[in-house]
């Protein structure tokens, strides 16, 4: 049995190795739509909607107002400025929707303890999709 959360939102800058304008650093509302899989409890659920909305959520907060940088090149971004700065490190090599859906379908997993599919979406019509079993 699958159940599902979708629309959840995270505010992000991010660049790729991309040409025409991607390589600049450039920020995103991405949504978010997670799926996970298991058997019917008692209570006929997998789990409570509220309460998979609620984890993702909480996921979700170490991405959201970040800059998302891929581990390789944590150490060679220099930000100075009177504003605060959250980077949110990321396997793989570089911060692309699809190197993102990977690790969000991981935490959450790890999270829920349960088989997780994750959408991102970067704009209209743009998604990466990643399971974590």
């Amino acid at each position: 049995m699958r159940i599902g959360v979708s629309g959840l939102t995270f505010d992000a800058a991010h660049y790729t190795p991309a040409e025409g304008g991607c390589e600049n650093l450039h920020g995103h509302t991405f949504t978010v739509d997670v799926e996970v899989e298991g058997e019917l409890g008692e209570d006929g659920m997998v789990m409570d909607f509220r309460e998979l909305k609620e984890a993702v959520a909480e996921v979700l907060s170490s991405w959201d107002h970040a800059l998302i940088l891929p581990e390789a090149d944590v150490g060679r971004v220099k930000l100075e400025g009177p504003f605060g700065l959250k980077v949110k490190r990321l396997r793989g090599p570089a911060a692309t929707t699809e190197c993102m859906a990977i690790a969000l379908a991981e935490e959450l997993h790890e999270a829920l303890g349960l088989p997780v599919r994750v959408r991102v979406w970067e704009g209209v019509g743009k998604y990466a999709e990643a399971e974590a079993r």
